[in-house]
C-alpha cells in the first residue's frame, strides 16, 4: 500500500545479460548520504569493483562561482 510519508527509490541496471536492481523505502526523514549509498552498492555490484566517493555531492552550474 502506499504510504505518503515514505520515499521510494528504484534503480534497474542491464548490462551483458544481467541486471542489477534496487526497491528502497526510506522515511521521509532519511539523508541523501542513506539513499546515494544504496544507488552507489548497487552500480558498484553491477561494475564488480567499488568507486571511491568518499564525499558524494550534487554539482550543479554556478556552484564555484558564489551562488546559492
Amino acid at each position: 500500500m502506499f504510504e505518503p510519508d515514505k520515499m521510494r527509490v528504484s534503480l534497474s541496471i542491464s548490462l551483458y545479460d544481467k541486471t542489477y536492481s534496487m526497491n528502497c523505502e526510506y522515511e521521509d526523514s532519511a539523508m541523501w548520504g542513506e539513499v546515494l549509498e544504496d544507488v552507489v552498492k548497487t552500480l558498484e555490484s553491477s561494475y564488480g569493483y567499488s568507486f571511491d566517493l568518499e564525499d558524494l555531492g550534487i554539482y550543479y552550474r554556478g556552484k564555484d562561482d558564489g551562488s546559492e
